[in-house]
């Protein structure tokens, strides 16, 4: 059957305006529901084991649905808390991990570091102070009164054994004493041995009256100094407890800041000496170690945050411990500490692409074991891997209360559900995104609105109504049905973009883009791609690469293949050509196949087309033949079927030596019994041949023949539709072999009777007096099968 140009135009409803000026732009997603009610479920089920999963292609605007969904659920839900890490004063090495109410921890941040202002200028102020100075003069002066005192009763206690205390340089000596006289070395080593005597035997007294006196002593200076330590810090405990006595307060339902303001002001009372001291190092430490690092920050949200990830490495993604070099020493602190995007993203959603995820070293690890454990918890790589040996920091977990959103392609779910049983644990919500759209007319107003809001997010001009019509036939293009819309948005946006561009530059008189600026932005997008596309028709101008569009020939045919190119993809037509002869063994020679420069599924249609033969002509093993069949200057892997029933009508003709129409091209596949099946790629195999033929130029008469199926995936170009509407070009659709027969070699196909014999002066009929033919050459041939 020859088709019309109303028999596969695209029907676009009537749109209900005639610019976009007044529509509105759209502010959620259409023509998605199952994506729509499957994210919804996901979004609901709040336990870790539905976590999410879009599949779809490239440039369906996956992310932009889940940005965009949301952007709208996350405003209803609670702001999460924020959280930092402070100093741990019972071991530095584990910071302490703090939450505190959302958007709470920039302020506590600044009031901390306004209260420890105020304490150590309070400090500085109180220790130069009348009260503070006379209680530790008083504390002073009773520790030195009561050190006189002993030394007085030793000294009395000495002299009364006839020796005299004297305090040197080395310490507290005793001299002995001899009527009234202090004796040196000489003068007592000259006294009389009685004398002397007496002295030696109080020596033992004298030793043991030193050492108690000395114990009291040590004893009496700890008591000072820790008096005077528990003076110094009660006084600073209580110089600054005031000062922290608001922030305290303000904070009094989060015991864990409490416990951290109480800590700091017992280790400013301990060490405040140090901070009052003229070391400035001293005291950036101590404001260092009192500061606190924000690990996150929702001050600036409402509802939970949404967190897209565009770099998921390890430590973008649960955070690292970073050092600084001192003295060629490695050195870090809890104020080195940073957040990933788990943490950013804590209490709400985080958008991942799953192939950035996996081609991360450890990322997919990490993310699983933060998600089974519902804690983020920071450990730098090489430590992970047992590399470092740098004693690092063991910061606190941070509990974990989110949802994943990852986006990947369809294979990437199969991979990851077939061989990770953790997946299976985890992301158990699949929202498969559809890449195709009914075009009726609620979904072709969506489309002008969806139109409407990218000339709003990017001030473009306002578009016509042929313009949007325009871009929804484009639309059915990319998705090759003239029922379907195209989901790939991404690629819309950019003709929509390029199309303002042109009508900018070529058109600006013109206040709305229109459809010429459209067609001519799609062309423009197009050859962009289309080099070698063109490489390819020059060398068919030129004679290079050999296709016939005029005449007839015995056992050639023009088929139609599609070549991919990036993502850009265009029709080749390419010769067939098919050959019969005498050999002692029959079968079916495929030169690709045996070259071994075709798939499976092209080496499957092989022999589909063998058994289509036996059976359709009821060979037995006294009815054979030989041929081959060859795809000419194709130096290729060849795979798919779309071109066996070319195949099967140049044997047919070359068995029955009946001429095929050069004219008119042919796709299609065919199954055992001859019925036609559709194939990929239509629109650019009827463009590729159309382009042919306008090279070398149109008759009027040429043409393609597709399968019947195949009528909705037809979107062409304007210039085919209207080489067809003026009957310059043809497209043909067939059910079956005789069907295609009839059309490309003008002769009738011929039904068997119910003796088995084929209708004469019929193309089957000569297809079996062609086997005769070739068999009386050699009586004695036997069948074989190549895949035996």
């Amino acid at each position: 059957m020859e088709l019309k140009w109303e028999d596969f135009k695209v029907k676009i409803p009537e749109l209900e305006f005639e610019n976009t000026e007044k529509i509105e732009a759209i502010t959620e997603y259409f023509g998605q529901k199952r994506a729509y009610e499957s994210i919804l479920m996901g979004l609901e089920i709040e336990q870790k084991t539905h976590n999410i999963f879009i599949t779809g292609p490239v440039n369906t605007g996956r992310r932009t649905f889940a940005k965009t969904i949301l952007s709208k659920y996350s405003t209803t839900k609670k702001t999460p808390n924020d959280y930092i890490y402070v100093y741990n004063f019972k071991d530095s090495m584990k910071p302490k991990a703090i939450s505190l109410k959302p958007g709470s921890a920039v302020k506590f941040k600044k009031d901390l570091e306004e209260t420890i202002e105020m304490a150590f200028n309070a400090l500085k102020k109180g220790i130069e102070g009348e009260d503070f100075t006379q209680k530790r003069t008083q504390l002073e002066q009773e520790y030195l009164s009561k050190r006189k005192k002993i030394w007085e009763e030793l000294k009395k206690q000495v002299e009364e054994l006839s020796f005299k205390l004297q305090f040197t340089s080395d310490g507290a000596v005793t001299i002995p004493v001899y009527e009234g006289k202090e004796l040196t070395d000489e003068e007592y080593d000259k006294l009389p041995e009685e004398i002397r005597n007496k002295y030696e035997e109080k020596t033992p007294i004298l030793r043991q009256l030193m050492e108690k006196t000395m114990i009291k002593i040590t004893e009496m200076d700890k008591n000072y100094r820790e008096q005077l330590r528990n003076l110094e810090k009660y006084w600073a405990l209580f110089t600054i407890s005031g000062i922290f006595e608001g922030l305290i307060k303000e904070y009094n339902d989060n015991s864990d800041i409490v416990d951290y303001l109480n800590e700091i002001k017992n280790d400013i009372s301990e060490n405040f000496p140090e901070i009052l001291s003229n070391d400035e190092n001293f005291l950036k430490l101590y404001k260092k170690k009192y500061s606190i690092n924000i690990i996150t920050d929702n001050s600036s949200i409402t509802g939970a945050p949404v967190i897209e990830a565009t770099d998921p490495t390890y430590s973008n993604l649960i955070g690292k411990i970073e050092y600084i070099s001192q003295m060629g020493i490695l050195k870090t602190d809890f104020s080195m500490i940073k957040p990933g995007l788990l943490h950013k993203a804590n209490g709400g959603y985080l958008i991942l692409d799953a192939e950035k995820v996996m081609k991360n070293p450890y990322v997919w690890e990490a993310l699983k074991n933060a998600l089974m454990n519902k804690e983020i918890k920071i450990e730098n790589l090489e430590g992970k891997m047992g590399l470092s040996v740098v004693h690092t920091l063991e910061p606190d977990p941070i509990p974990l209360n989110i949802k994943i959103i990852m986006i990947g392609e369809e294979w990437m779910y199969e991979i990851l559900y077939s061989y990770d049983p953790d997946f299976k644990k985890l992301f158990n919500i699949k929202v498969p995104f559809d890449t195709e759209i009914d075009l009726n007319k609620e979904n072709a107003e969506y489309f002008a609105r969806f139109v409407k809001n990218i000339i709003k997010e990017n001030n473009l001009k306002d578009f016509t109504k042929k313009a949007i019509e325009e871009l929804i036939k484009y639309s059915c293009r990319l998705n090759e049905k003239n029922d379907k819309l195209s989901a790939k948005f991404g690629v819309l946006k950019n003709i929509i973009l390029e199309a303002n561009y042109i009508s900018d530059k070529y058109s600006n008189t013109i206040p709305y883009v229109d459809e010429n600026a459209v067609k001519e932005a799609i062309q423009k997008h197009e050859n962009m791609f289309s080099l070698y596309r063109d490489k390819i028709m020059e060398s068919i101008k030129e004679g290079q690469l050999i296709l016939e569009t005029k005449g007839e020939k015995i056992g050639q045919i023009n088929g139609l293949t599609v070549m991919e190119i990036d993502s850009y993809s265009f029709g080749v037509p390419v010769k067939i050509t098919a050959k019969v002869f005498s050999a002692k063994q029959a079968g079916l020679l495929d030169i690709q196949r045996d070259a071994d420069m075709s798939g499976k599924i092209h080496r499957k249609s092989t022999y589909i087309i063998e058994n289509y033969f036996y059976s359709k002509y009821h060979l037995d093993e006294h009815m054979v033949f030989s041929a081959s069949i060859s795809f000419e200057q194709v130096y290729s892997m060849l795979e798919g079927d779309s071109a066996s029933l070319a195949e099967v009508l140049s044997l047919i003709s070359a068995i029955s030596n009946i001429t095929i129409k050069q004219n008119i091209a042919v796709t299609g596949s065919i199954d055992q019994n001859g019925n036609i099946q559709p194939v990929g790629g239509i629109i650019e195999k009827v463009e590729g041949f159309y382009n042919v033929c306008k090279l070398q130029g149109l008759t009027g008469n040429q043409g393609v023949i597709i399968p019947h199926q195949n009528i909705k995936n037809l979107v062409l170009n304007h210039e085919i539709e209207k080489a067809i509407k003026d009957s310059n070009f043809h497209i043909y659709t067939v059910k079956n072999v005789d069907e295609a027969i009839e059309i490309i070699m003008n002769k009738k196909a011929g039904k068997m009777d119910e003796h088995g014999n084929f209708e004469k002066d019929t193309v089957n009929c000569q297809v079996i007096e062609g086997i005769k033919r070739l068999k009386k050459l050699h009586p004695n041939k036997k069948r074989f099968w190549p895949w035996k």
